[in-house]
């Protein structure tokens, strides 16, 4: 077989699959996934893979130097002006409006009113505003500031933008209040509805700690009956995205029980990657929209 780097640039176009794939391209820039599935079946997918990446090191395409969930945008070079246009069409369309509220005003952004006004979700939000448009493009910069994950026009400074901001922080603090009891209540209903039907015996119970710290839920579930130690369920619930200190400080908590079986389990709507990573081993972290799935799915089943 013919080693790729003995094989001329000039002469690329007519090496057999790869003038189909630069065929392919004539009508565009076509993302890395769109090309594998295009030729899925006909060319092998690690192959179209390869090629485009060999192809564009070898100067016969040109591509967005940003890494999406669907590969890399590839185009022909005669088509390079139209990369950006089609990196926006193919962000969801949540990350597109988020983008549009950042880059078109002068203020910072808070991550949960960014997710709210443009109904998106939590992890897709901040793997392209994270990955893509802030380390990769440097066209938006973000920050933590006072617990809150902030982002803004990466031409301007944080700093002339925090006088707006702190004039928002109380009436932001009394939405995300009001959001978070709603959603602890939602939550507790959902985790009753289900438990407490389960067939065996299960109650609420206490949920302080020997230093009076507190849980926001907890249930003893008694598997074997009333002979055996009980499980019991820890739950922490956040209706945002916790940050590492947060889930730490609910499993120092959890710490604290050293006799029985205890599951401490963590509720919110989404988790970045850095909590799996150091805790996925250790709690049990819980998508409430899994969660509310599985739930569902129980009940209809019991139904039907």
């Amino acid at each position: 077989m013919r080693r790729f780097k003995s094989c001329p640039p000039h002469t690329l176009a007519n090496t057999g699959k790869f003038s189909i794939i630069l065929e392919y391209l004539k009508d565009g820039p076509k993302t890395s996934k769109e090309c594998q599935d295009f030729f899925d079946g006909k060319i092998d997918r690690g192959y179209v893979r390869n090629s485009l990446s060999k192809l564009y090191m070898k100067g016969r395409l040109v591509r967005v130097p940003l890494l999406l969930r669907s590969g890399y945008i590839y185009a022909l070079p005669e088509h390079k002006d139209r990369l950006i246009e089609k990196l926006k069409e193919v962000i969801p369309a949540s990350v597109k409006n988020a983008v549009n509220l950042i880059m078109n005003q002068r203020k910072l952004f808070i991550l949960n009113e960014l997710v709210e006004e443009t109904q998106g979700s939590y992890e897709t939000m901040e793997y392209y505003l994270d990955r893509v448009f802030s380390k990769q493009l440097n066209w938006i910069k973000y920050t933590f500031y006072k617990s809150f994950k902030v982002y803004w026009n990466a031409k301007y400074s944080k700093e002339e933008l925090l006088p707006d901001l702190e004039k928002e922080i109380s009436e932001v603090h009394r939405k995300i209040k009001v959001m978070g009891e709603a959603f602890e209540k939602e939550v507790e209903e959902l985790l009753d509805r289900y438990l407490l039907n389960l067939p065996f015996k299960v109650d609420k119970t206490s949920t302080g700690t020997q230093t009076g710290k507190f849980f926001d839920l907890a249930y003893r579930l008694y598997l074997f009956g009333d002979i055996k130690q009980p499980i019991h369920l820890k739950i922490e619930l956040k209706n945002h995205i916790p940050n590492l200190n947060e889930i730490t400080a609910f499993w120092r908590k959890t710490r604290e029980f050293r006799f029985g079986s205890v599951i401490p389990i963590v509720i919110a709507p989404a988790f970045p990657s850095i909590i799996y990573k150091n805790f996925g081993d250790m709690l049990y972290l819980v998508k409430y929209d899994k969660l509310k799935e599985f739930v569902n799915s129980l009940e209809v089943n019991i139904k039907s």
